[in-house]
């Protein structure tokens, strides 16, 4: 039996089921994943790729968040939707910060004013500002009429545009279980399709000992908080659902089962789900690799990813199918930056671990498609992992060839009197201080660079050009569509606040010919001037 509580308020309106994934426009980003739930958009719209918030370059706005938080950014025309943890004003010392309860903003595009906040209450607490994520992590969702915030400390509730409740819905997530602490170490969007929103719940079941509880997708009806399926497949807290469409035009989302901290959903590997059912399409199972990735795939491919066992699995997507094992390490071409000569020198076609003496490890939540060639940031080695490498580099992988190339870009990027400098090849840290000068997180995992041992922020592409950004709050902007992955894919470095002063693992969205970021202390608003 299900351990959800639903409130219903009688006002709520009735829609036709249907599962449309929403069309893009230009003033539109109706989920953290974009319009496709690919992360991935194509528009005329000419985009940004140059700024700075440390000095004021293609900045429109910058507006102070009332506690940070690491929330999609949702954006309908002139509202923006985003979550933040609930402010903290005194931290007792020798006490750690921790909550369960959210805000859920509502935001002026025009100027970032808040035009109104709800609170969100769960009922597991997280850490503020964890690296792995929080009770903030999961994006709002809008249909332009609704949005349905989430709290994943065991909340969805949707709002009218006015700030009105519709409903609430709750369950209890996996709190422990032997003795690991759930559900701080995940990654999942919620996704509207159609009339559908897309959520992760726990299902439990008694044996009447103890109470075991594994993650899966719930089809919710958007108007009436509903179930109207939970997935055949279970999905571990670590994995991000990916939505798509099949080779025949049907909407599906991958899952993924898998991790560290024994997360107790089996088998390892994928399941494609089919959107209208919640019935699986196929399964993949393995015994190699973890799922603490976006389940990326196409109508073609779907990528499995082993961390640092050099290989990438590269199934059909139409069957699950095993098609082929693509090497990470052999016949790579390394474009690496010279400091004393201050240009890029290339080796092609070498084997990074016979001759580099480097495994590659792509970093977590890093990874994304386009035009059938895999993006990611690579890990760099720390206390847990030796000899990973090349450090400070991204990766891409032609799905179709197979040939891996990797292109190392700064670590962060400096101003000495006006002046723009980049930063190479040093380890650095940040402060996670809110905006009332707190020191807002308890673990000093919380303060890296964004290259070990993290979760960073969702890369996205928009017209071939992929963001990433890192823990620094260090954003790059790279050309996914160059023939070589070498120094003219590298765009620009941009930064979304001093160096060492500015913390964010969060995604941009685009909406209204701007790009939207945040940090932990802002929301900014980046177009051209």
């Amino acid at each position: 039996m299900t351990d959800n509580r639903m409130r219903i308020l009688p006002f709520v309106l009735l829609f036709a089921f249907s599962l449309t994934i929403y069309a893009q426009t230009d003033n539109n980003w109706p989920q953290p994943a974009g319009p496709n739930g690919d992360w991935t958009v194509t528009t005329d719209t000419k985009v940004p790729t140059d700024f700075s918030v440390t000095m004021d370059s293609n900045i429109l706005w910058k507006s102070e968040l009332p506690e940070g938080g690491q929330s999609g950014i949702t954006v309908w025309n002139d509202r923006i939707f985003l979550t933040v943890m609930k402010p903290i004003y005194k931290i007792e010392e020798g006490k750690g910060v921790k909550g369960s309860d959210v805000l859920a903003l509502c935001i002026d595009a025009k100027d970032g004013r808040i035009i109104w906040q709800e609170e969100l209450k769960g009922s597991v607490d997280s850490e503020y500002m964890y690296g792995f994520s929080d009770s903030s992590t999961p994006g709002p969702v809008t249909d332009g009429k609704h949005v349905w915030f989430y709290n994943a400390s065991g909340n969805l509730s949707c709002f009218d545009f006015k700030g009105n409740l519709v409903w609430e819905r709750t369950w209890n997530p996996v709190e422990e279980l032997d003795g690991i602490h759930f559900p701080f170490n995940k990654q999942f969007e919620p996704f509207i399709v159609g009339d559908l929103i897309v959520n992760m719940e726990t299902y439990w079941e008694k044996d009447g000992k103890r109470v075991y509880g594994w993650n899966y997708l719930y089809g919710i009806d958007k108007s009436t908080s509903k179930e109207v399926w939970i997935s055949q497949d279970g999905l571990t807290h670590y994995n991000t659902p990916f939505l798509s469409k099949t080779a025949d035009g049907k909407p599906a989302i991958m899952i993924g089962r898998g991790g560290h901290h024994q997360v107790p959903e089996k088998p390892s590997g994928y399941s494609l789900i089919d959107v209208k059912t919640g019935k699986r399409i196929w399964q993949y199972e393995t015994n190699e690799g973890l799922s603490l990735y976006h389940a990326t795939w196409n109508k073609d491919y779907a990528v499995w990813y082993t961390e640092s066992e050099n290989v990438i699995h590269i199934l059909d997507s139409k069957t699950g199918k095993l098609l082929r094992k693509i090497s990470l390490t052999e016949n790579a071409d390394v474009s690496k930056y010279d400091t004393e000569t201050g240009t890029y020198v290339t080796q092609r076609n070498v084997d990074i671990q016979k001759q580099l003496g480097f495994t590659i490890f792509p970093a977590w939540y890093t990874n994304i498609i386009v035009n059938d060639k895999l993006f990611f940031l690579c890990f760099k080695e720390g206390r847990y992992r030796k000899n990973i490498g090349p450090e400070y580099t991204m990766g891409r992988i032609d799905l179709k060839t197979g040939k891996a190339e990797y292109l190392e870009v700064p670590v962060q990027v400096d101003y000495k009197e006006g002046e723009k400098s980049n930063i190479w090849n040093t380890e650095l840290t940040t402060e996670t201080i809110n905006i009332r000068g707190l020191d807002v997180s308890n673990d000093k995992r919380s303060r890296r660079d964004g290259w070990h041992w993290n979760f960073n922020g969702n890369p996205i592409a928009i017209n071939g050009k992929i963001f990433f950004t890192t823990m620094l709050g260090v954003v790059y902007c790279i050309d996914a569509t160059t023939e070589s992955f070498d120094e003219k894919a590298f765009i620009s470095i941009n930064d979304l606040g001093p160096k060492g002063q500015t913390w964010s693992v969060n995604a941009p969205s685009f909406a209204n010919g701007n790009l939207y970021h945040r940090t932990l202390k802002h929301l900014i608003c980046i177009g051209e001037k």
